[in-house]
């Protein structure tokens, strides 16, 4: 069944706007060379004292970012590739060299109203990479690449990304109703 009620401007808007309940979020933002709709930014910091602030036992930071960008023309997998590329190449500009820092998750999502080809399912199910900082004594970054395919209402990502995603698929069944 085609989308055909919701535009896909009107709902990359409305996932911008249901982020902004937890992420910090940047609309109109470029990533290098590609422009992005929109990205999200999320970062929590846990500590644990010792009867006063003054002596901390421990803290960690977990951070998670979300790059949003619409494509109208179909994907190919050298789209998925040179989107991961991105991302990859401006890891260590979002990521803090601290300590304190354990873990980051990108997300990179492309978000189209054209079927998705099976070449493309398979490249975005294995477009996952795993980066250890500082032989992880700064802990890691992950990051995926998702597609939101609007013509049939699925989100296709890595199985370990699936986490990350549900936030669209949600958006995506709300949608369901009105069409």
């Amino acid at each position: 069944m085609v989308m055909k009620n919701i535009e896909m401007k009107e709902f990359i808007n409305e996932m911008a706007n249901q982020y902004t309940m937890q992420f910090n979020v940047y609309r109109e933002e470029k990533l290098g060379k590609t422009e992005l709709d929109f990205y999200a930014e999320f970062q929590r910091r846990d500590e644990k004292y010792l009867m006063t602030k003054t002596i901390k036992v421990w803290s960690v930071e977990n951070q998670q970012y979300a790059f949003v960008k619409s494509q109208a023309n179909g994907i190919s997998t050298e789209d998925i590739k040179q989107f991961a590329k991105e991302i990859d190449t401006r890891i260590k500009e979002f990521v803090p060299a601290k300590r304190d820092h354990m873990s980051t998750y990108f997300v990179g999502f492309i978000v189209t109203n054209q079927p998705v080809d099976k070449k493309v399912m398979k490249e975005v199910r294995k477009a996952r990479k795993l980066q250890f900082l500082n032989y992880g004594l700064h802990g890691w970054a992950d990051r995926y690449i998702a597609i939101v395919d609007l013509t049939e209402r699925k989100v296709y990502v890595n199985n370990k990304g699936r986490e990350f995603v549900k936030g669209f698929e949600d958006a995506l069944l709300k949608g369901e109703a009105r069409v």
